[in-house]
């Protein structure tokens, strides 16, 4: 009997089985297939499309992914949370290994964050070498305090020769969707807030970061008088060549168009999540995936932006960059049988009169008519 119950033993602890088996380990050659993975394959469409279609996920839960399901398809390990949960859990080893992958995707987007990713990425080095597809691009919140925190994530997907930088991005709430892309670097740098990162192998957590491969902190160095102004500055350290201004106007324009209407879907979904729960005010989850500062001021400074790009100043007249507009976006429906320009929108949102808060009726969120005083809470 007692080798009866050892043989049954050493069964169990040979059968636990871990989400997949690494054959492979991390080195610069691998962050570099990653680098050109996230480049090639990583696209809009890769949680619409194809073998991992149907995975939910927001802004942190699809950076994550990128890394976890290259790591899944390479047998290479994967850790996140500092190094707390990886993939040799045996916790659904009683699954079929594509159920644990998905389950363990599951686990991980339950538990990370935009702030367990400064937990489990590094500053990077402003060099082509280092700054490539796969950098993640961790985005601050300013709080109310003036503080800041981390807030949004977006990973890179190209470097062009001219220095723009291309990413893809999710929001929330957490759904089955596309990803966003954009050119806009909407955000400076804070060493706590967030900044352009790597990921940390899962034998680099207990190391210092600066021995880190790539680590740099020159990022916190470069002019940061606004979003724009950085941008530019970004941009001309990794550029290879210049960007024509006309081509750069016509980039910004298109990239405000695109926000424009990125708007209306989000708006759209908090105007049937309202008629959904009719006159009760949103609590702050809610509120919290419905309501849109954060694009609101997206939009802002991608404004200032295009301003300072054609006019020299931040502040320059609307008028200089309404004609940009205009061609870029043409007339944007906002509301069924309703159209609006761009720049007339612009007016609007640099004005005041764009209400984020997603209690608010339609003509309140586009600023055809003054907000309603409903007594519900304004979280932020």
């Amino acid at each position: 009997m007692r080798y009866l119950i050892l043989g049954l033993l050493c069964i169990g602890l040979n059968g636990q089985a871990a989400v997949w088996p690494n054959k492979n380990q991390w080195n610069e050659r691998w962050e570099q297939r990653f680098s050109d993975w996230v480049a090639k394959e990583f696209g809009a469409d890769f949680f619409t499309r194809g073998p991992y279609a149907g995975i939910r996920h927001d802004c942190a839960d699809a950076v994550y992914y990128a890394r976890l399901i290259f790591a899944y398809e390479n047998r290479l390990p994967f850790a996140a949370l500092n190094g707390r949960l990886s993939n040799s859990s045996g916790e659904f080893d009683h699954l079929p290994a594509r159920q644990r992958l998905r389950r363990f995707i599951d686990q991980v987007g339950n538990g990370v964050s935009s702030v367990t990713i400064m937990q489990d990425t590094y500053p990077i080095a402003l060099e082509r070498k280092h700054f490539r597809p796969g950098v993640v691009a961790a985005l601050p919140r300013r709080l109310k305090d003036g503080s800041e925190q981390p807030g949004h994530d977006q990973i890179v997907t190209r470097v062009e020769r001219n220095g723009v930088v291309h990413y893809l991005k999710s929001t929330v709430p957490a759904k089955v969707q596309r990803l966003e892309h954009t050119t806009l670097v909407s955000f400076i740098p804070e060493r706590k807030g967030g900044s352009f990162r790597w990921w940390k192998q899962p034998g680099q957590f207990n190391q210092a970061e600066r021995r880190l491969p790539g680590y740099g902190i020159d990022q916190y160095d470069l002019p940061s008088a606004s979003e724009g102004i950085y941008a530019d500055a970004l941009q001309q350290k990794l550029a290879l060549e210049a960007e024509p201004k006309q081509a750069k106007l016509t980039r910004l324009s298109g990239e405000i168009c695109h926000q424009i209407q990125q708007r209306v879907g989000s708006v759209d979904e908090a105007l049937a999540f309202k008629r959904k729960i009719g006159s009760r005010c949103m609590d702050y989850a809610e509120y919290d995936a419905y309501s849109t500062p954060s694009r609101d001021g997206k939009i802002k400074k991608a404004l200032a932006h295009l301003r300072l790009t054609a006019t020299g100043s931040e502040s320059g007249s609307l008028d200089t960059i309404s004609p940009y507009l205009d061609q870029a976006c043409g007339r944007i429906q906002y509301q069924p049988g309703k159209q609006i320009s761009a720049a007339r929108f612009a007016r609007r949102l640099l004005a005041g009169q764009v209400a984020y808060d997603p209690n608010q009726n339609a003509a309140a969120r586009w600023g055809d008519a003054e907000p309603e005083k409903l007594g519900c809470k304004v979280f932020y």
